[in-house]
């Protein structure tokens, strides 16, 4: 039988901790790359499940990074009612993280925001959330279209797509300096507590769960190092 000096003993210990702490870390890093793949909606306008009571001009989301603006990145954002009418404009601004469409709403009700962009990591990432309009007073509807328009075409907020409420407003005058009462209020940002209902990226969500099991890892590693250098010091 072959005889195993204390020095060769140390080496073939040395070199099965190397090779376990590499394969550990190769695992770790492996299960952490999808997770992060994609950016995620971290705030909007207006927000999951809000009830909106009055008019916006446009629906805008925040992502986690930058989004890509380059000429072959897809920067889609339609607004469809329950009938499944277009209310977008078809035109998607970026800035940074921050992406906007200009939006006109018709009847009261539900309203479906569905986006598609691509992330600062290259891949394409979509979702959609729903929020509900419900105008506090009378306000001018606009047509819907049956398919979303390209930019810069007619779309409902085009003038002569806007219809006068059933029930008029009696005008008043407006003080100078001020806005009148049917003036459409800049969309606000609201912070989300989560992600849309639907989310595919769980990215968020799945670090803490990464960092559990790279250190189960690590510590099971500890555990065989120490058994393997047991058994050769009694060896």
């Amino acid at each position: 039988m072959p005889t195993f000096t204390p020095e060769s003993r140390r080496r073939a210990a040395l070199a099965l901790v190397v090779g376990l702490v590499l394969a550990g870390v190769g695992a770790g890093a492996g299960a952490a790359s999808p997770a992060s793949a994609h950016d995620t909606v971290v705030s909007s306008s207006p927000e999951q499940g809000e009830t909106v009571t009055e008019p916006i001009k446009a629906v805008s989301m925040t992502f986690s990074d930058d989004i890509l603006t380059a000429a072959s990145a897809v920067k889609l954002i339609t607004v469809t009612d329950i009938d499944g009418g277009h209310h977008e404009s078809g035109c998607v601004t970026v800035d940074g993280g921050d992406v906007t469409t200009d939006v006109s709403l018709g009847e009261a009700g539900e309203y479906t925001v569905t986006w598609r962009v691509v992330s600062s990591d290259g891949h394409t990432t979509s979702d959609s959330y729903t929020f509900d309009w419900q105008p506090s007073m009378p306000t001018a509807t606009t047509t819907a279209l049956l398919a979303s328009p390209a930019c810069g075409d007619t779309w409902a907020g085009s003038p002569q797509s806007a219809t006068p409420s059933d029930t008029p407003t009696p005008s008043a005058a407006v003080e100078p300096g001020t806005l009148p009462q049917n003036a459409l209020p800049e969309p606000t940002m609201t912070i989300l507590n989560s992600s849309p209902v639907g989310q595919t990226d769980q990215s968020m969500l799945s670090v803490p769960l990464l960092i559990a099991v790279m250190i189960a890892i690590v510590a099971a590693l500890a555990a065989v190092v120490v058994i393997i250098m047991r058994r050769l010091r009694r060896s």
